[in-house]
């Protein structure tokens, strides 16, 4: 990554804190990451910086609570105040993920999965999951070979 682009994200990252300290959250930047340790009643979260193929803001721990979905609306919300966007966000086409079979889940308690990114070979997902692990040590990922039943 060019460090023009890293005082880009981390500025951005920067406004984002600002704009949620505003909303009562307490952030606490990541010593030489572009992530910040987001807290509110309780309940911690790490916003952080997704590289390529992803490129763009993620929140850790990736689960399914109502305070969770509350505060990722609002990063999405500030994201698209930062930027000049209004657009909403647009899924990608089920037909584009069938083209990249190679995934990356994230492990979660009984027996779920979550899936971080896609790839079309597994050289590039072998290489975002060695990132996964050294930047986020408290999750545990997997690759896989995802094949829908329309691709057999």
């Amino acid at each position: 990554m060019k460090h023009t682009d890293w005082l880009r994200l981390q500025t951005e990252g920067e406004k984002l804190c600002a704009l949620l300290r505003q909303h009562h959250y307490q952030c606490f930047k990541q010593p030489h990451r572009l992530s910040w340790k987001i807290n509110k009643d309780g309940k911690t979260y790490l916003l952080t910086w997704l590289p390529a193929p992803v490129g763009d803001w993620g929140l850790l721990p990736n689960h399914t609570t109502s305070a969770r979905r509350t505060l990722w609306q609002l990063i999405q919300s500030i994201l698209n105040i930062i930027r000049g966007n209004e657009a909403t966000n647009q899924a990608i086409p089920l037909s584009a993920d069938l083209t990249r079979p190679w995934a990356i889940v994230r492990l979660l308690p009984n027996a779920q999965r979550y899936t971080i990114a896609r790839f079309p070979n597994r050289q590039d997902a072998q290489d975002y999951i060695r990132f996964l692990n050294r930047f986020v040590l408290t999750a545990e990922f997997e690759l896989l070979f995802d094949v829908s039943p329309k691709q057999l």
